[in-house]
């Protein structure tokens, strides 16, 4: 008996160690969480304005470039933080509009200024027709481990319809030359919804796989206003797809890729196993990122702020225009609907203990919706979106849960 006493203390004392220790780690998790940060460089520079780009972005101002880069490298010197860079993200308009010195000056002053990640994730979005060999060798040898190659499309009607200044050719030897140099982390973009049929789309996927590539974003088009887009769809000489059409294309291509050997990780991303983008991971998970640059916004300690649009106004030393602290409320459901992007989800237990939070309390009726409709799954103790069939009303979705 006495026995049977002492087991079950026994157990007992180490349950309770488990879940001390579990509770220990989930600290430590929030609390690492808390001491990195993610970069984002923006390069607002095009050879050509997209007719469908909504993004601040220039078209052939390069005279201001030099200048550009000296504010650039001066914003990122007067920045302060003990947090670790994990990433650093050359993001745009179109960075390959840089030269390797450019590049390398502004790599060196993140490096100088801030305590980096032994392992950082070095983004550079890219236009084919910038990737030269020498220029790919020389993105290599600075440094940067990622390359997001903005090819759009493999169909040559849809690459002049997009206003892009290279060919499927092209674009597929730029990709080609960037695995031949060394780069193992490609990212394609791809674009749907200029009433494509399903035989071309599924060419474009299949090109995806054959090229062996690790990550792709697909965008489903949208006609911004202020487009060239926008001036040709209003006079007829642009022709998009219907809502049920990105429909039936958003879920064919979910399904192609995930059974082709993707994940699909957030809602219009998709990555071979272990290459997730790991800053994009880092504004649907939650984390502090600081952004430079024109147009840059940054997220820190609860507190969101941005930079001028203005090109002549940042040039003049200009920067923040925009700063507010979120309300813990909306600190909560803004990062309970980013994590809900992804198929991690959201556990339950943790979130409420991360944000100190009751979420089914707050959220209520409203949250027990969706998961009656079967559009949000509840499985061990975590929230899901129900795939893609959820992903594609995803932001209905999240209008109510915001």
């Amino acid at each position: 008996m006495r026995m049977r006493q002492h087991n079950r203390h026994r157990r007992r004392r180490l349950y309770k160690n488990e879940i001390k220790r579990l509770h220990l780690f989930r600290h430590l998790l929030h609390k690492k969480m808390n001491n990195d940060i993610y970069i984002y460089i923006h390069i607002p520079y095009c050879y050509k304005k997209c007719p469908y780009c909504a993004f601040v972005s220039f078209e052939k101002q390069f005279s201001t470039l030099d200048l550009y880069i000296n504010k650039l490298i001066k914003e990122i010197k007067s920045f302060k933080t003990a947090k670790t860079v994990k990433s650093i993200y050359f993001g745009g308009g179109t960075p390959s509009t840089l030269n390797p010195k450019h590049i390398e000056s502004i790599i060196n002053a993140v490096y100088l200024n801030f305590s980096i990640d032994k392992n950082p994730e070095i983004t550079f979005e890219a236009n084919p027709i910038s990737l030269k060999e020498q220029y790919l060798k020389s993105l290599n040898s600075i440094g940067i481990n990622r390359l997001s190659i903005g090819i759009q499309s493999f169909l040559n009607k849809k690459l002049k319809t997009l206003g892009r200044l290279h060919d499927s050719s092209l674009g597929e030897n730029a990709i080609l030359k960037a695995k031949e140099i060394g780069f193992e982390n490609i990212s394609l973009d791809l674009i749907y919804g200029l009433y494509e049929s399903k035989s071309e789309i599924e060419y474009e996927l299949k090109k995806v796989c054959l090229l062996d590539i690790q990550h792709v974003s697909t965008y489903m088009l949208s006609v911004e206003k202020g487009t060239e887009f926008e001036k040709r769809l209003k006079n007829g000489s642009l022709r998009v797809s219907n809502d049920d059409e990105m429909a039936d294309m958003y879920l064919f291509i979910s399904e192609y890729l995930t059974s082709n050997g993707f994940e699909h990780y957030e809602i219009s991303n998709f990555a071979k196993y272990g290459f997730e983008s790991r800053h994009n991971c880092s504004y649907w998970l939650g984390y502090d990122y600081r952004g430079f640059g024109v147009s840059a916004s940054s997220f820190i300690d609860g507190i969101r702020f941005s930079n001028t649009d203005s090109l002549k106004d940042y040039l003049s030393g200009k920067t923040v225009v925009f700063k507010e602290k979120l309300s813990k409320e909306d600190r909560i459901k803004e990062a309970f609907v980013l994590m809900l992007r992804t198929n991690k989800g959201v556990n339950i237990k943790e979130f409420d203990k991360m944000f100190y939070t009751d979420i089914k309390k707050l959220y209520g009726n409203t949250l027990q919706k969706f998961i009656d409709a079967n559009l949000i799954i509840e499985k061990n103790g975590n929230l899901f979106l129900n795939g893609a069939k959820s992903m594609i009303i995803s932001n209905a979705i999240f209008s109510e849960l915001i």
